[in-house]
């Protein structure tokens, strides 16, 4: 056996492994007997409160609700997108990371081509708790936490940052044990400890609102 055949069978190996073994964690955590109930209820309780690693990526819009603190308005609504990482600790608790890019304030450049010449960035950390409804495949949740939070322009040149926090709720949907759809609506409160206002030739820390609009999809492991 060749090398190059060796590689394709240990790869192989381990792929067989983890489809095999992935099941195991979540049906021993929550006692479903296998088979794995795919959808509707069984008689053990709702098959979509599966616990365990869940990943996620999403695309929201940001309307700006107030800029308090600043002698002008340096943000303009935008969009951008968002990559969850969660753990779900319980069927009605979960712990979540997120790491997403929000841009704003579109201007043309030399060519006349348009660009979004400010990026807001954000890492969050999030709690959720989790309150399935008969059936468990549409599950309603509320949502709250803390993020860091840098503006920047086009040329990743740092402008402002700081800290806030995060409010608000939305739903999944589950489309079978392994994947889900799901929206949410979030209050976002910004406080940046400083901020350049080359306008008016001073310094300040203004107090962002935004309230974003998200849509995601998520794999559960």
């Amino acid at each position: 056996m060749t090398i190059r055949n060796l590689c394709r069978a240990s790869i192989l190996f381990a792929v067989l492994g983890l489809v095999l073994l992935a099941p195991g964690p979540a049906l021993a955590q929550y006692q479903y007997p296998p088979p794995y109930p795919s959808y509707g209820m069984s008689a053990e309780g709702p098959p979509m409160d599966r616990g365990g690693l869940y990943l996620g990526i999403g695309a929201f819009g940001d309307g700006v609700v107030n800029q308090a603190n600043s002698a002008v308005d340096f943000l303009t609504s935008g969009a951008g997108y968002n990559l969850i990482v969660g753990f779900r600790l319980s069927p009605n608790f979960a712990l979540e990371l997120g790491l997403g890019e929000g841009f704003h304030n579109n201007v043309t450049n030399a060519w006349g081509d348009t660009v979004d010449y400010l990026v807001l960035s954000q890492v969050t950390a999030d709690a959720k708790l989790i309150l399935p409804l008969p059936g468990g495949q549409f599950q309603p949740f509320l949502q709250g936490g803390v993020g860091f939070y840098v503006l920047a322009d086009a040329y990743s040149s740092e402008i402002a940052s700081g800290g806030g926090f995060q409010l608000g709720g939305g739903l999944d949907f589950w489309m079978t044990p392994w994947w889900s759809l799901g929206g949410r609506l979030l209050y976002h409160g910004i406080q940046f400890t400083s901020f350049n206002e080359p306008q008016v030739g001073r310094s300040s820390s203004p107090f962002l609102s935004t309230v974003s609009l998200e849509a995601n999809a998520q794999i559960h492991f």
